[in-house]
């Protein structure tokens, strides 16, 4: 058959990634919002300084997003220096319980609760085989009645929604900051986006 064809043309790893049929949406499988979160972690396409010494480079910091799946919306988020663990995603995790309002202001921005207004836990949250796997999970599900879901290896389109939102903020936003990298890697010839960094954490994070 085609798929069979194509299997072993292109490998079993790179079909599931690339090349393995849809056969359904994320939100036909929710009914309503609040039932299914999905957090993930990228590094961020950019390089940041420090908040003590501008002239000394930090590194590209962590951002994990938690997306609510029927309403798409971002309902938590954090952004720090360490590498994906169960701990940044409990940051993540704790912002999207967290009061939005508060949160905002500790970054100078001002809104009012109807503008951000998710907050608290859902039924269901699916993550991938990484930091969402563990005794530490194990605790926070028993003890909030949350239950945990992992996605099988080279299936990142089961949780595309989140994934998403990446490229989304990657192409309005991070590209166009300071000391950003594109997305791509370093070329001989290219300057360095090092050289033009000047954003600290906070100033990102805002």
């Amino acid at each position: 058959t085609p798929i069979e064809v194509t299997k072993k043309r292109e490998g079993e790893v790179n079909y599931l990634k690339d090349f393995s049929p849809s056969l359904g949406t994320s939100t036909a499988e929710v009914p309503g919002p609040g039932y299914l979160y999905q957090i993930d972690a990228t590094i961020a396409d950019v390089y940041l300084v420090s908040e003590q010494d501008r002239t000394e480079i930090i590194g590209r910091p962590t951002m994990y997003f938690v997306v609510d799946v029927f309403s798409r919306a971002i309902v938590g988020m954090y952004i720090g220096l360490e590498n994906p663990s169960w701990v940044s995603a409990m940051e993540a995790l704790g912002n999207a319980m967290a009061d939005k309002v508060a949160y905002c202001a500790e970054h100078g921005i001002d809104i009012t609760p109807d503008m951000w207004p998710m907050r608290g836990l859902p039924e269901h949250i699916i993550g991938d085989k990484g930091e969402m796997l563990g005794r530490h999970v194990e605790v926070l599900s028993k003890a909030f009645h949350v239950e945990i879901q992992n996605t099988p290896a080279y299936r990142a389109d089961w949780k595309g929604i989140v994934e998403r939102r990446f490229k989304i903020l990657n192409d309005t936003l991070v590209h166009q900051l300071m000391g950003t990298t594109r997305g791509r890697h370093y070329i001989r010839g290219d300057r360095d986006p090092r050289l033009e960094a000047a954003l600290t954490l906070n100033e990102v994070t805002k």
